[in-house]
């Protein structure tokens, strides 16, 4: 029986709806935000863990950290609260069977469980490489969320080795973490191969049902040899049964090293490879598995209320009233709105309380006219303007000397103009949405790159941002009022950042757990596609999230060396990269839905590919003309393609007028 919750509401704010399950971490229920109608996982944890200062400790030392680790397969962490009579851990809530209602219900073949090991080792891999250990993976902690994705929650207690609920049997808990000893990740190791010896025979590791006393299953671990996994299902091949054992072995430094050794050492005993193992539960490559999520019982999607969920920016919360749309604004006119809205935030805080998740930096950044420093094209025309004449007008990064300089061209080729001749890089360029300016990055302020508007209209270059970090890879809202970026600031990796579009306001989004080298908003202003490194050198994968950096989904499936530049198809449906082997990288379009691609090139080494604002052409850079980087045109089926550059110097990074 779960442990009595004192209060139906907890924080004047979480409706306990239902009991789920006892965990190690304490008892878990599924609970209401009752200003977002948004489900979470509350976790209570026991009087045992609330009343020992160590256990106590350990969580709140490690909460900030573990609310900043995200990958696709781990469920996001909202830290420790508090009632004057609970103590709870708050995470999202993922809707779907868990691990022990599989278990309870059926035992999977190899490939099935290979499918499950897969995005447990996955996320198990991010959070070691942040020198953190889960320590207390179950059944009851692993969900098949509705997308068919399998999450491991309970990461609350990662490096917490005096949290331990005192009623959930130790049946997953490594034997050093039974004698006290210094834990690894060779712990969690010893976890996964527990769950896996269960989901494969049926059988708990003593080759029977699990014993009901801690005392019994501690012996078990530190003193008994599993029977082999095939003896009790003669359909587990051999070699997989050996490696299983291999992560069982009672002494840590005896077992695999790394979630990644062990997944690989499975997929090997199983003579599957690796990027054929399915990355989610689907009825065409893991049936036994969609049998049991197709039969859940999911939530119906929360009814929207006039709270937003999420800890949203102010702006956001602007987006959602009827506004007027303009295509330019007065900086003295919103001021007072910005002030009434900004006094609204205020005394709002008083009454809503959310977890927050972006970093606001305090200092406004003003636009800053640098006239002196915009070069007039080098044609006859007084000023060159963005036009539709011949399809369109294209804008890129042209290198020419020692430096990055914007170039504009038709899509036919013809009307080339240069726009920046200076000693400084400049890069990165697109349309602002009226086509009356390009905003790019450049470090002609500084050593550090910030982004710029260069007007048409004023001949003059104003300054965005103001060192803020190391800016790329802009792209506006489909309405207009944000700009998201990847940003470096210091030595830490390249994030998600976004600003409004009058340079006020600039803060973080998501930090991931490698380099994020790309970003590109949905037409539909819902979503955000990013190009995130996750371990391989010079090699991305793509990712969508939600505007306020969470729900995050893994697009690319099975596409190897991914290279740094996505771009939405204009009807939302598609991603556009390029990948392949280091100096032969083609273009690929990705089905957003399904993971599925097309290649759209055959040699010629491409990349930076966009869609034109149509969608009927795709314009990308390529050295197939003697190793020279120029631009090309092609359909958006590959077909009919043409060179629209030739400059002994690399064009690239390009964009249309949109």
């Amino acid at each position: 029986m779960p442990a009595p919750v004192t209060i139906k509401t907890l924080l004047n704010q979480y409706r306990v709806e239902e009991f789920i399950a006892n965990t190690p971490l304490g008892d878990l229920y599924r609970v209401t935000d009752e200003r977002s109608n948004k489900s979470f996982a509350l976790t209570i944890l026991p009087k045992a863990i609330v009343e020992n200062p160590e256990a106590l400790k350990e969580l709140e030392i490690n909460s900030s950290f573990l609310q900043n680790i995200s990958h696709p397969n781990l469920n996001k962490y909202h830290g420790v609260q508090k009632t004057p009579t609970q103590t709870f851990l708050l995470e999202d809530w993922v809707d779907g069977p868990s691990l022990l209602n599989i278990r309870e219900q059926t035992r999977l073949n190899i490939e099935e469980a290979l499918c499950i090991a897969k995005a447990i080792c996955d996320a198990l891999q991010t959070l070691h490489k942040q020198n953190f250990v889960h320590l207390h993976l179950a059944p009851e902690l692993i969900r098949i969320n509705q997308r068919g994705e399998i999450i491991v929650c309970g990461i609350a207690a990662a490096n917490a080795v005096h949290v331990q609920a005192p009623k959930y049997l130790p049946l997953y808990t490594a034997p050093e973490q039974l004698l006290k000893q210094k834990t690894a990740p060779a712990a969690d190791i010893y976890a996964v191969a527990v769950i896996l010896y269960e989901l494969l025979t049926g059988k708990w590791i003593n080759g029977k049902s699990a014993p009901k006393t801690s005392e019994t299953i501690r012996k078990t671990h530190l003193d008994s040899t599993p029977p082999a996994p095939v003896s009790l299902n003669r359909d587990i091949p051999d070699n997989v049964s050996r490696m299983i054992l291999w992560a069982l072995r009672k002494n840590p430094d005896e077992r695999l090293k790394t979630t990644t050794e062990l997944l690989s050492s499975l997929s090997l005993a199983a003579q599957l490879l690796l990027d054929k193992i399915p990355p989610r539960v689907s009825q065409e490559k893991t049936p036994i598995l969609a049998g049991i999520h197709n039969a859940w019982n999911f939530l119906p999607p929360p009814k929207p209320t006039s709270i937003i969920a999420d800890a949203v920016p102010l702006e956001e919360r602007l987006a959602s009233f009827s506004v007027p749309k303009k295509k330019s604004t007065s900086r003295l006119g919103f001021f007072p709105i910005l002030l009434f809205f900004l006094l609204a935030g205020f005394i709002s805080l008083f009454f809503f309380v959310r977890p927050v998740e972006e970093t606001l930096l305090p200092t406004p950044i003003v636009f800053t006219p640098i006239a002196n420093n915009f070069t007039p094209a080098p044609t006859d025309s007084p000023t060159p303007r963005p036009t539709l004449t011949n399809g369109g007008r294209i804008v890129f990064t042209c290198t020419r000397g020692e430096y990055n300089q914007l170039c504009m061209i038709n899509r036919d080729g013809t009307d080339l103009v240069q726009l920046t001749d200076m000693a400084a890089s400049n890069y990165y360029p697109i349309f602002t949405l009226d086509g009356s300016s390009v905003l790019f990055a450049s470090n002609r302020s500084g050593p550090a790159f910030d982004f710029f508007i260069l007007n048409f209209n004023a001949r003059e270059v104003f300054q965005l941002t103001n060192s803020i970090g190391n800016v790329i890879s802009p792209d506006f809202s489909p309405d207009g009022r944000f700009l998201i970026f990847a940003n470096r600031v210091g030595d830490n990796p390249t994030a998600i950042w976004m600003v409004n579009t009058d340079g006020l306001n600039p803060r973080l989004v998501y930090t991931g757990i490698g380099d994020i080298v790309s970003v590109a908003w949905s037409p539909d202003g819902q979503k955000i596609a990013y190009a995130m490194n996750t371990g391989v050198p010079q090699e991305y994968e793509i990712f969508t999230m939600n505007i306020n950096g969470r729900d995050h989904l893994k697009i690319s499936q099975g596409l190897q060396g991914i290279g740094g530049s996505v771009d939405w198809s204009p009807d939302g449906t598609s991603l556009l990269v390029h990948a392949g082997p280091f100096g032969d990288k083609d273009i690929f379009k990705i089905d957003v839905a399904t993971g599925n691609f097309v290649q759209l090139t055959d040699g010629g080494n491409n990349a930076g590919a966009s869609y034109s604002p149509n969608g009927e052409f795709i314009v990308f850079n390529s050295l197939r003309n003697n190793d020279q980087a120029d631009l090309y045109i092609m359909e958006a089926d590959g077909s009919g393609m043409r060179q629209i550059t030739n400059d002994p110097e690399p064009d690239w990074g390009a964009n249309w007028l949109e």
